[in-house]
């Protein structure tokens, strides 16, 4: 699983809290370059929360562990996430942390949808030929010759 989907329970409250209390005009600005990316409407805002100005309110020990969260997340997952945090700000008027989770679930998924493959070979010693990181093999004998998976 990725890191980004394990550090949401963690990011989710924080991005979604900002976002609704003192980050308002950076939402509306970020909602209305509908030109840019999402990945871009993302970055603004999570930048922003990361880097509070001085009339913003002050981070919370909870703020600053999720902050540090973020800023550990791999370029991959950053860049998930900057594009869910953009997609969820345009979605309509649910800035709710439950609606940034769906959404970055959805963006993960789709991220990684190409990341599976399935092969099926057919007869006795049959290859099947790819490159994997990580694989399950299970091996179906004929019923008269036993075996296990």
């Amino acid at each position: 699983m990725s890191e980004l989907l394990t550090a949401a329970a963690v990011i989710v409250p924080f991005v979604s809290s900002a976002a609704t209390s003192f980050a308002g005009a950076v939402v509306d600005s970020a909602q209305s370059r509908l030109a840019d990316s999402a990945v871009e409407r993302g970055r603004v805002l999570l930048g922003r929360v990361l880097h509070r100005g001085a009339d913003d309110p002050p981070r919370t020990e909870q703020d600053a562990v999720a902050a540090a969260t973020i800023e550990e997340l791999s370029p991959d997952d950053r860049e998930i996430l900057e594009g869910a945090i953009g997609e969820w700000m345009t979605d309509g008027d649910d800035l709710s942390a439950r609606s940034l989770r769906t959404q970055i679930e959805i963006a993960h998924r789709e991220y990684h949808a190409g990341d599976r493959i399935q092969v099926t070979s057919h007869g006795d010693g049959s290859p099947a030929i790819g490159k994997l990181d990580t694989a399950n093999f299970y091996f179906n004998p004929r019923p008269d010759q036993g075996g296990s998976s």
